[in-house]
């Protein structure tokens, strides 16, 4: 048995996007909401131009979801990683010494490619591309460091803008991002796995064996390489687009209106009392939403590990539901409660799933372009979920016909989640009855670990698009209830036995 492999070197990878996210993203994403009435105020603008630029970031970010996707196909991570940070971090030191109105609108056009669609995404490519294993633990490690950077950035940055003033606090930032992230980006984002002459984890000859989420998914298929050019034509494509189209429609409509709809507003002089709570005990809630988002972001990938893709999808649809109907009675203690916590676990699909379900359904050559289109076309959900609940809040003064479609949409987007997994995995079945027994072998070896002659047998007899778990059963292979003392894969003579007593019949 070939010696456990102590440490990856892909880890280091998950931990430079961990920082990433705390830092880079963090701050665009979560604190400049802190700066806003600063600058609304020294500047002499009103708060409708300013909020303009964020409009103007999220149009730029789903623009730029789309090209650093294809880039990201052909480019090193450390190219972009690193050019990442460095843009973040002009933006920040831009922003302190903005003068005018345009000047803003330009820094936060930057920001929305670089410092939003870049991060985000680029850390999820680069991070897949490392994991064939713990594939969706390793995302959801990295993706989870813009809730720990939330927490611990927020209440530092107000403390710095007391202190020294939102000009001098932006240049403190941009030194954080500058400083600590290429720091990390440089040694952890290797140019490629090959230069340094290892496969993702799981592929490795000195790693574990670890079984896949295919174990559990019905419809599980070899993991092999659609091609764009088929990918952009399969429905299974477009339902995933269109079901996380929907995904961004709900995070888009909640997200800003979560507080509202606990508490009160006032719209042209009238207090409209929508779920009457005090502020604080919203802002409570809202604690325990933003503690359930950290845990989730974590557990989400491990899920779609464990259970495979199928189950962590009905997980986090069935969440948002639940939220969606909690939602619709603010002026209960419970409701609030209830869809804080369920929407901080559905909520993380938006961040995690793209990049884990692109990977498991189409194959790791084109992930950057599928998975950009993904995202770009959820911040298209976001910014029509956001337009239309305040179009429907102000046509009816109150949220629950807001709730009700995003609980439409929430079905909508499972239905379509669940419908794409079975059309994809005859995609795959059919491109692997194509390849040779040695290209099919190494496609699932980290899965299957059988000879090219096993394989073979396999393909011949129509278990293409069958799972390990489920070819077992096949053969007849029953599985230990309890953990043994040690690994004890299902190797390569046992498969050949069992494939060679298979009745021509079956």
């Amino acid at each position: 048995m070939p010696q456990q492999r102590k440490f990856f070197p892909g880890w280091l990878v998950v931990t430079s996007g961990f920082v990433i996210m705390a830092t880079c993203y963090t701050i665009f994403v979560n604190c400049m909401s802190l700066f806003q009435p600063l600058i609304v105020s020294d500047l002499g603008i009103s708060l409708a131009q300013y909020n303009i630029s964020n409009a103007i970031s999220t149009v730029v970010s789903v623009v730029g979801s789309l090209v650093i996707g294809h880039v990201a196909d052909k480019v090193s991570g450390r190219v972009l990683g690193s050019l990442t940070v460095i843009a973040t971090s002009a933006v920040l030191a831009g922003m302190s010494f903005v003068g005018e109105l345009w000047q803003v609108y330009v820094l936060f056009a930057v920001s929305g490619c670089f410092a939003v669609a870049s991060t985000r995404l680029l850390i999820s490519l680069v991070t897949a591309n490392w994991f064939t294993a713990k594939r969706g633990l390793a995302i959801s490690i990295a993706l989870s460091g813009s809730g720990f950077g939330g927490a611990i950035l927020s209440p530092i940055v107000s403390s710095l803008i007391v202190s020294v003033g939102w000009r001098s606090a932006f240049l403190v930032l941009a030194a954080v991002c500058i400083v600590a992230a290429p720091a990390l980006t440089a040694p952890s984002f290797p140019p490629t796995r090959d230069e340094i002459g290892l496969k993702p984890l799981g592929e490795n000859p000195g790693d574990p064996f670890v079984s896949t989420a295919g174990d559990k998914d019905e419809h599980t298929a070899p993991e092999v390489s659609v091609g764009w050019s088929r990918i952009k034509k399969s429905p299974a494509f477009w339902l995933l687009v269109v079901a996380f189209l929907f995904m961004g429609l709900v995070n888009g409509a909640i997200l800003p209106n979560q507080v509202t709809n606990m508490t009160s507003v006032t719209v042209n002089g009238a207090k409209i009392v929508t779920g009457g709570h005090d502020p604080m005990w919203a802002g409570t809630v809202l604690s325990a939403y933003m503690v359930t988002v950290v845990i989730a972001k974590i557990s989400l990938g491990a899920i779609y590990d464990r259970f495979g893709l199928r189950f962590g999808n009905i997980l986090g649809s069935v969440a948002c539901i639940i939220a969606c109907v909690a939602l619709c009675f603010p002026t209960t203690d419970l409701g609030p409660i209830v869809a804080a916590v369920s929407f901080g676990i559905g909520t993380c699909m938006g961040t995690i799933t793209p990049t884990i379900a692109a990977s498991k359904q189409f194959g790791m050559a084109d992930l950057g372009k599928v998975t950009g289109t993904i995202t770009s076309l959820e911040m298209v959900g976001g910014t029509v979920g956001a337009i239309v609940s305040g179009v429907l809040f102000d046509a009816t003064g109150s949220f629950a016909s807001t709730w009700i479609v995003c609980l439409a949409c929430s079905v909508v987007m499972l239905v379509f989640l669940l419908a794409s997994e079975p059309i994809a995995a005859k995609i795959r079945a059919a491109l692997a009855r194509g390849l040779s027994p040695a290209q099919i072998s190494h496609a699932r070896s980290s899965e299957f670990r059988a000879a090219p002659s096993t394989i073979y047998r396999w393909i011949e007899r129509g278990y293409a698009g069958m799972s390990n778990m489920d070819l077992r059963r096949k053969v007849g292979y029953r599985p230990r209830r309890r953990a043994a003392p040690a690994p004890t894969p299902h190797g390569p003579e046992r498969s050949f036995s069992a494939f060679s007593a298979l009745p021509n019949s079956l």
